[in-house]
């Protein structure tokens, strides 16, 4: 998809904005932000070396969207290209050699494609907010001792 900066939706609903007055929105500026990483981990795995630590798992991950004033997921979908409600459920495999003697952790973490716009009323052209969507692309792993 690449960048979206000329991407715009319109809600077919009023968004509230930061001060509480109820507008037609329209949703621009739409910028793809990178790859970013979530903060929960949704797999573990531990042991003591020496032993290879093996996570593997069937796991569902959300696309996401948030902003800083209300405003319905189907403008938000509209705007940045993919469906923000959808998820994906996805076979994954990591593993990763724990030295000997020591204690280790194999986490996965779910990644995204991260994009940013911008909320404006569409009486007016004023900003009213702002906010991020973020489609579930995979995994990322992580390992300590």
């Amino acid at each position: 998809m690449g960048t979206a900066g000329e991407a715009q939706a319109v809600s077919k609903r009023a968004c509230l904005s930061m001060k509480g007055h109820f507008v037609y929105c329209k949703l621009k500026n739409v910028k793809y932000e990178g790859v970013v990483q979530g903060k929960k981990t949704i797999a573990i795995v531990q042991g003591r070396g020496p032993m290879t630590l093996t996570l593997t798992s069937i796991e569902t991950v959300s696309n996401t969207k948030s902003s800083t004033v209300t405003v319905t997921a189907g403008a938000v979908s509209g705007a940045v290209g993919f469906d923000v409600t959808k998820s994906r459920t996805k076979s994954m495999s990591g593993s990763w050699n724990v030295p000997k003697g020591k204690f280790g952790t194999l986490k996965a973490y779910p990644l995204y494609k991260s994009y940013s716009f911008k909320i404006y009323s569409k009486l007016d052209g004023s900003y009213v907010g702002k906010g991020t969507a973020r489609k579930a692309i995979g995994y990322r792993y992580k390992h300590s001792v």
